[in-house]
């Protein structure tokens, strides 16, 4: 497994992926009105489900149904564009059958359309894999009070026991003898703990005191700006490079999408963290200073992409499926990303925090302005809907040293917001 996996948004065994799309694939047969099994139509457009089931013998637990089936207009224009018709087709035609014979496959396009709509209205279940990686318009459903269908206590849910256990350790916790509300602003009385939707439950905030600076008032140390774990440090960072080839390095040009700044950081140092389905997922700055710039960017939108532009590493075994915990340099240079530039106290100067949004949902949300003055650990932005990881990017004039992290090197370690890990001196 390469090096660059050090946080998972998909399960590791590939059979526990195709698990998972075999019962969404077979559950959404029977949302769109058709035999989950034989594939064969057993409902009309628009009519009931429960109504059209009874008459089939079809069993299936209808609490995971809803009340309507509906096929995308986008099916026409795939059948009016020859060349892109075929290479769908094609594309589910040379596509692995499952491991497990059993279990279900997609088997063209209208069915992977259904699975889509299926989705659109589903919020993340504790303990699934595929984190908010399909399109915008989930946005609307993981903002509505209808998303906290899944923040409940039972299996599955996010205040399940396991569910909690795993957010108050991933937030630095012990689960046997730190409880929820130990780590995190909520209100227990509430049967969702008082979050309005799946996205507030996911930007949840920290207690101050989980999310305290370390040296708040050193200008030579920065502290991290996101509870993550750290990839790589990388050096002499270079304007352009070829961030597309395997073991890829970092082109700044793309990374701040030719910002007038891009030139200052040429030669300079980054450090890379990401950040796992339950870390927090807030950002808070690393160091004392004003900020300078803002900008949002766009994901895939650069006017001269290269033709691998869009493609993903692939592990050496071809067997890793989740693309985004092995391309994490890959994506700091193609996905949604927020800059914020900062004129740091010294010996920092300015640097730049860039906060990577992955997948087609992962948003970034910037909340400070320019000419705000701040403090170590204010807040800077959030991360909504799904993957991301973060950088830090300095001026080549400074030596950039990691902090041991109770006695581990800082690459690979887990560190909490807050945390110290670099200390920043001038070069002579």
């Amino acid at each position: 497994m390469p090096a660059t996996t050090v946080c998972r948004w998909l399960p590791q065994d590939p059979a526990a992926v195709e698990a998972f799309v075999s019962d969404l694939l077979l559950r959404s047969r029977v949302i769109h009105g058709r035999h989950p099994k034989t594939r064969a139509r057993f409902a009309e457009v628009g009519e009931n489900l429960e109504t059209a089931i009874s008459r089939t013998g079809i069993e299936l637990d209808l609490s995971c149904l809803r009340q309507h089936y509906r096929l995308t207009p986008d099916q026409i224009t795939f059948e009016r564009e020859g060349v892109v018709y075929a290479a769908f087709n094609e594309m589910f035609e040379q596509a692995p059958p499952p491991q497990n014979e059993d279990q279900a496959k997609i088997e063209d396009y209208v069915e992977l359309m259904e699975m889509i709509n299926t989705n659109l209205t589903t919020a993340p279940s504790f303990g699934e894999g595929r984190f908010c990686r399909v399109f915008t318009a989930w946005h609307d459903y993981l903002t509505s009070t209808a998303s906290t269908n899944v923040i409940h206590d039972g299996k599955g849910g996010w205040l399940s026991t396991e569910a909690i256990n795993a957010m108050v350790q991933s937030a630095g916790g012990n689960p046997q003898q730190d409880t929820f509300d130990n780590f995190f602003i909520c209100d227990t009385s509430d049967p969702h703990y008082g979050f309005k939707s799946y996205d507030e439950l996911f930007v949840r905030e920290l207690k101050a005191i989980h999310r305290a600076v370390v040296f708040p008032e050193n200008n030579a140390i920065v502290n991290s700006a996101c509870s993550s774990t750290v990839y790589q440090i990388y050096r002499n960072l270079k304007k352009a490079d070829r961030f597309w080839i395997k073991n890829t390095p970092y082109s700044l040009n793309h990374m701040l999408a030719e910002d007038d700044y891009v030139d200052t950081f040429v030669g300079g140092t980054l450090i890379q963290a990401m950040l796992g389905s339950l870390d927090y997922h807030r950002w808070r700055s690393p160091v004392n200073g004003t900020v300078v710039r803002t900008r949002l960017i766009s994901g895939a939108t650069h006017p001269n992409p290269p033709p691998t532009y869009y493609a993903a590493r692939l592990d050496d075994d071809h067997v890793d499926l989740d693309v985004i915990s092995r391309s994490q340099d890959f994506v700091t240079a193609i996905s949604t990303r927020a800059l914020i530039f900062i004129q740091a106290a010294e010996p920092v100067g300015l640097m730049c925090f860039v906060g990577v949004g992955l997948g087609e949902v992962s948003t970034c949300n910037v909340v400070v302005k320019e000419g705000q003055v701040l403090k170590k650990g204010d807040e800077l932005g959030q991360f909504h809907f799904g993957g991301s990881t973060h950088c830090l990017i300095f001026q080549p004039d400074l030596t950039v040293t990691p902090i041991d992290q109770n006695g581990q090197p800082l690459e690979g370690s887990k560190v909490r917001v807050g945390k110290d890990i670099l200390t920043i001196t001038k070069q002579n």
